[in-house]
């Protein structure tokens, strides 16, 4: 009787331990920033007038997983219309 009154303690503790640990997860959103602006690039060596994101070209790399939301605000700063797509 006390062997089986053991094991059913043992049993419980790590039950409870186990609900209290829960899942750690990562946050499943990306915020991001993005300021789009014209400057200067050399794609071949050659100085021409260019769209930048955040100061970048080519643009800023995104580092996501499967399921991952992306919440991405977007600052125009060019003096016409600007549209990304995926």
């Amino acid at each position: 009787m006390g062997d089986c009154t053991c094991w059913v303690l043992r049993s419980l503790i790590i039950c409870v331990l186990f609900l209290l640990q829960g899942a750690n997860g990562d946050n499943p959103y990306r915020f991001l920033t993005w300021k789009v602006t014209y400057g200067d690039i050399y794609p071949l060596g050659v100085k021409q007038q260019g769209i930048l994101i955040n100061g970048q070209f080519p643009g800023p790399q995104i580092d996501a997983v499967t399921n991952d939301n992306l919440i991405i605000s977007v600052y125009n700063y060019l003096k016409e219309p600007f549209l990304i797509s995926w």
